[in-house]
């Protein structure tokens, strides 16, 4: 795999769940898949809360999380051609940083 496309896939070429688990040190099966509609619409929608967002330093993939009740947080991974991919976990899964160096938080 070249430098290029570890660049472009973010944490050492992981996408999807599989980043999400990795990013904030959890079990994959911790990491649940959304459809686009329902994430999308719960991360829109009045009830819903931004926590923080991280954007990757050597690309345009950044994850924003929202709280979206008092125990779930949806994260939404928007990839660098500006897909989004959805994701929920347990708020007590997650942390206020990234576990990995290549990634900031924005806000």
């Amino acid at each position: 795999m070249s430098s290029h496309e570890n660049r472009s896939q973010g944490t050492m070429g992981r996408h999807g769940r599989d980043l999400i688990a990795s990013l904030f040190d959890i079990e994959l099966e911790h990491v649940e898949s959304l459809s686009w509609p329902l994430g999308d619409r719960v991360t829109t929608g009045a009830e819903a809360t931004q926590l923080f967002r991280f954007a990757h330093q050597r690309s345009t993939r950044t994850v924003t999380a929202f709280e979206v009740t008092d125990y779930t947080c949806v994260l939404r991974l928007r990839t660098p051609v500006g897909r989004e991919k959805f994701y929920g976990i347990a708020n007590a899964d997650i942390a206020p940083r990234p576990v990995r160096d290549d990634w900031i938080r924005t806000d």
